[in-house]
């Protein structure tokens, strides 16, 4: 068997910014390198090390293929043009980093990502949606006789975030890049007591940045100690809150998955433990697939299908909602709840659900006249 060598070296530009070492083996196999891989998936190189030695994460084992494994090659650099030619280096194959990213992609949509993944499996995201898109355009454009740069198209195609944010007016008061937390909600229109939630929820994440006093004046402030955020942590905080602007966001980067992924509220993690024990064997499912889409809470027994929606409901596109409803109610009952109703209310329109219809148990602009944010019924029945 012919020694493996890597014969041709460039650099892959896919992301703008995040530029990976590849190569071109000597049987004509594409490739980067170890360290180019984990720059393009935007993690440590010594996790690949790790699922090399010990598998890949338990969180993707249900979307990995079957009997794939994580394995790399070592080989000889002569690529004259590379700066460790003479070296040996070890490498990933396209279908490997694609297992990946599909994996980190198919795990984030189910909502099996630990917190310490979720950036990971929204990277995988972003970049598996530039590089099928760069892909159409490129083909197109070659039937067409033309020579398209396949690196700058995807780069074209790749949505930043921080771009994307700043695209919608956000600016920051401490600088280029450092936010306050006026500039976040003033951006997302929440109160800062929600940012603050947000924060405490994600302090693990988002690491402030504290401001000396002479950036404090700068900007005309007076307080003696203040936080700033780096843009990077802005971007998580807009696509992580339910906000309008966040929503509008999570379209943008994700397109279709960003309700397809969308994550578990704490109402609907109440709703489940109720839930749970009242329809004990009648094979209640959480983030059901039906479709393209998934719904909150299906009883499969029932062919009930159930909606948790919060206040955020209302700024979501009408017509889709209509297409979703449609589809699900071909087959099956549904019953939309607001979360601060109480149990018995819910109970009295899932008796009224018939299969073909939907069942609309809140007013949105009522709701939010009569309850207070922080007043959930939900609690008490829990209770």
């Amino acid at each position: 068997m012919t020694e493996l060598k890597a014969v041709f070296y460039g650099q892959v530009e896919l992301i703008p910014g995040i530029v990976s070492d590849g190569y071109v083996l000597n049987d004509d196999t594409a490739v980067m390198s170890e360290r180019g891989t984990a720059n393009l998936l935007g993690v440590d190189h010594m996790l690949l090390n790790r699922m090399e030695t010990n598998g890949p994460p338990k969180t993707l084992e249900p979307f990995i293929d079957k009997g794939w494994s994580m394995e790399t090659n070592r080989v000889k650099v002569v690529a004259k043009n590379s700066p460790y030619q003479g070296r040996k280096i070890s490498i990933y194959d396209s279908l490997t980093i694609e297992n990946l990213i599909r994996s980190y992609v198919l795990a984030l949509a189910n909502h099996k990502l630990r917190k310490n993944q979720k950036h990971i499996g929204e990277r995988c995201a972003i970049l598996q949606s530039s590089l099928v898109r760069s892909a159409l355009d490129v083909a197109i454009k070659q039937a067409c006789g033309l020579s398209p740069n396949i690196q700058q198209t995807a780069q074209k195609n790749y949505i930043d975030a921080i771009k994307l944010i700043k695209d919608f007016g956000f600016t920051c008061t401490a600088g280029d890049d450092i936010a306050i937390k006026k500039d976040i909600t003033q951006f997302l229109k929440v109160p800062e007591s929600t940012l603050n939630s947000f924060l405490r929820k994600h302090k693990n994440d988002i690491q402030p940045i504290q401001l000396n006093s002479a950036t404090i004046r700068s900007f005309g402030g007076k307080a003696s100690r203040m936080n700033g955020y780096h843009l990077d942590d802005v971007t998580k905080i807009a696509l992580g809150m339910d906000s309008i602007i966040g929503i509008e966001l999570k379209k943008q980067v994700f397109g279709q998955i960003g309700s397809f992924a969308k994550p578990e509220t704490s109402a609907e993690v109440q709703w489940q433990k109720v839930l749970s024990s009242v329809f004990e064997g009648f094979d209640l499912h959480f983030n059901y697939p039906i479709g393209p889409y998934k719904v909150d809470f299906f009883v499969a027994k029932l062919m009930l299908v159930l909606e948790c929606n919060g206040y955020c409901h209302r700024y979501y596109d009408v017509t889709q909602e209509k297409q979703r409803e449609k589809l699900i109610t071909q087959r099956y009952s549904l019953v939309r709840f607001h979360h601060q109703i109480s149990l018995e209310t819910l109970f009295n329109g899932i008796l009224q659900a018939k299969p073909g219809t939907m069942v609309k148990l809140y007013d949105l602009e009522q709701l939010e006249q009569e309850m207070p944010f922080n007043k959930n019924p939900l609690n008490a029945q829990i209770a």
